[in-house]
């Protein structure tokens, strides 16, 4: 679940000249982006889940895989300071395109690490391109340090169940209502547990 709060905000993207260090990291994170995209081709079984009420957080089933030159371009002219990071990750995310946001947020977590909202939205880039256990990492660093953000605790049930633990979800879930009875995802959290017999 997204919970930056200026998700609709357009990024102006700065042009950097070309640096030695930027084309490297570049063809790093290019090839990494190849890689999860072959393998999660490569390695996708059908698996029978049950039918649920939509959440916000999204499965990597969900991801569109749009225009790979876009995003090259995206990623070779990413702007150096944290709002515009936020902002860009922000609107990569609400357009679903996971690998993109999640270089946004990790790159301003590294300016400016405390914030809690854009960890979440982290882990959530994370677990939308297929890397549970990831996201659960930066969820949990979100709860170790602040217990009651009740959208970690939510997000944790989502992983939780995604992975077939569906107790570990229930825990979270609870927890979540119990932080924030009457917040956005209140009523999908009551709908899991239901449905998941807590």
């Amino acid at each position: 679940m997204k919970s930056s709060e200026s998700s609709s905000a357009k990024a102006h993207v700065t042009h950097q000249a070309d640096k030695p260090t930027g084309r490297r990291d570049l063809l790093i994170i290019a090839g990494v982006l190849l890689v999860v995209t072959a393998g999660y081709f490569a390695f996708k079984r059908p698996v029978s889940v049950p039918s649920r009420p939509k959440a916000e957080i999204q499965s990597h089933s969900d991801m569109p895989m749009g225009d790979m030159t876009e995003a090259m371009g995206v990623l070779e002219n990413l702007p150096t300071d944290y709002s515009s990071l936020v902002s860009l990750g922000n609107e990569f995310m609400d357009k679903r395109n996971y690998p993109v946001a999640a270089e946004c947020y990790k790159r301003a977590l590294a300016l400016q690490g405390d914030s809690p909202d854009v960890r979440v939205d982290y882990g959530a880039c994370l677990h939308g391109m297929g890397l549970p256990h990831r996201a659960i990492e930066e969820f949990r660093r979100v709860t170790g340090i602040n217990p009651s953000h009740a959208i970690a605790n939510f997000n944790l049930g989502i992983v939780y169940y995604d992975l077939n633990e569906t107790d570990s979800a229930r825990v979270y879930w609870r927890k979540y209502l119990t932080i924030d009875p009457d917040g956005q995802a209140a009523q999908a959290a009551r709908d899991l547990l239901r449905e998941t017999g807590g």
